[in-house]
Formats: C-alpha cells, structure tokens, sequence
C-alpha cells in the first residue's frame, strides 16, 4: 500500500505590515476621490492627508512589468487607477483609454499614446500628491455611500514586495516616505 499525496495551491499572502503593527491617527479621513463599486483600498495604500478637512487623497501609481509597450503597458494588478486618469512619467503624461483586467497576473492600461518611459520596472504615477500616510486597513469602497473614509496609518514597518507599488521619487534614501519618515518600506 503507497501513500499518493496531491499537490495544490492554496490562495493566502503576506502581511503587508510586518509583525502586523501600525500606529494609527486619530478619526478617520474622507476620501476625495470616487472609486468604481467594491473597489478594494488595501492596507498599506499610500495617502496624502489634509488635517485641516479630515480628507485624503488615494495617491496613484503602477508599476510597469515586462512584456508591453508604451502605449498598451502591463502594470502590477491592483493599482486602483482608473479610465481618464493621466500616467506621468517624469515630464512626460498620457491618459488612460482603456484598462484590460482579463489576465491574471497583470493589467494591460491603453493609453492615448505612447509614454515615454513606460518600460519595464518603471514606476508612473497620477496626480501631484505625495503621500505621508498609509491606509491602515482594508476598505471596500461602496457607491451608495455618501461619506467614504479610511482609517490613516503614521508609524509602520511595511513589507516592500507585498505593498502597493511605491516609487522612488515617493521615497527618502529609497526605503522610508519623503513626506513621513516614520513610514519605512524594508525587504525580508
């Protein structure tokens, strides 16, 4: 009699904050911005806070992986960008036509034209904002509700490879937040 063992993969992940600790601000903050339904905020998603409104703004961005081009780009899923938002790689912007969600590892965003930059590895981000806070946890964002807010996150260690992309111009000395030095991005 042989032992038959079955091979299989069960869905799971890391934690984004590592040893799970995060030090939150006090009250939550309304977010600017509107999100398609049941859009999922991820703990670990930069924000950039106005204290003097109690609001935030979801600051974008993706990472380009291989295998595009610079005017069809496949970027990391999960990047919470949206038909209409403008891509900006140093100088240079272009505008979201069309995002194609139907692989599992990537999306592919089409642009109004190339962007130049757009190659693998490369970080685009949109707006202006820099954030100086993170989400502290997991939001689902629901349409029919008038006043959406995220909890805000100031002091935490967070596992770089598992959070949401990052990009160095967002980064001091490439590992903690230009705009909140208490917010480090470490490997393990």
């Amino acid at each position: 009699m042989a032992i038959e063992f079955e091979k299989g993969k069960i869905k799971g992940g890391f934690p984004v904050f590592w040893r799970g600790e995060c030090k939150v601000l006090p009250g939550d903050f309304k977010l600017k911005q509107t999100f398609p339904e049941g859009t999922l905020i991820r703990k670990g998603t930069p924000i950039a806070l106005d204290f003097a409104k109690m609001e935030c703004t979801v600051c974008k961005a993706v990472k380009i992986v291989s295998g595009g081009t610079t005017s069809a780009p496949r970027v990391v899923k999960g990047s919470l960008v949206q038909i209409g938002d403008k891509l900006k790689i140093g100088e240079n912007e272009q505008t979201i036509n069309n995002i194609d969600k139907t692989n599992a590892d990537y999306d592919v965003l089409t642009l109004a034209a190339a962007l130049t930059g757009a190659t693998a590895n490369a970080f685009a981000v949109v707006g202006a904002d820099v954030p100086n806070a993170v989400v502290e946890t997991d939001k689902e964002y629901k349409t029919n509700m008038d006043f959406q807010t995220v909890s805000a996150g100031y002091d935490v260690v967070i596992l770089r490879e598992v959070a949401y992309p990052m990009p160095e111009e967002w980064l001091l000395g490439g590992w903690c937040m230009k705009n909140n030095p208490s917010i480090k991005y470490v490997r393990q």
